[in-house]
C-alpha cells in the first residue's frame, strides 16, 4: 500500500479503504488470518474517517506484513533445499 495517501492531511479515506479492502482479501485468500484481521480494523478506521487510527492500523500492517514475507521466504528456501537434496515438494492443489 502506498504510504503517501496516509500522509496527507486531508485523506482520501475512500481510496485507502479500496487499497486496504483488496489486501485483506488477498491476505484470506493465503490464510494470512493475522494481516486480515488488521486489515478489518484498518477498514473501519476508514469508515469512521479516523487519521490516526488509519495510521495507527499501517504501522500493524507494516509489522504484519514484514512477519509473513520472511515466513514465506524461510519456507521457500526449506523448499528449494530439499529439491536440490533430491527430495521432492508436493503439490497441494
Amino acid at each position: 500500500m502506498k504510504t503517501r495517501t496516509l500522509d496527507r492531511q486531508v485523506m482520501d479515506f475512500k481510496k485507502v479503504d479500496a487499497h486496504v479492502h483488496q489486501f485483506k482479501g488477498s491476505s484470506a485468500s493465503i490464510g494470512v488470518q493475522r494481516v486480515k484481521n488488521v486489515c478489518m480494523a484498518f477498514r473501519n478506521y476508514c469508515e469512521e474517517m479516523d487519521h490516526e487510527g488509519c495510521l495507527t492500523c499501517q504501522q500493524q500492517l507494516k509489522q504484519e506484513y514484514f512477519l509473513v514475507k520472511n515466513k514465506l521466504e524461510t519456507l521457500f528456501k526449506l523448499e528449494q533445499q530439499i529439491v536440490a537434496a533430491g527430495g521432492s515438494i508436493p503439490m497441494m492443489w
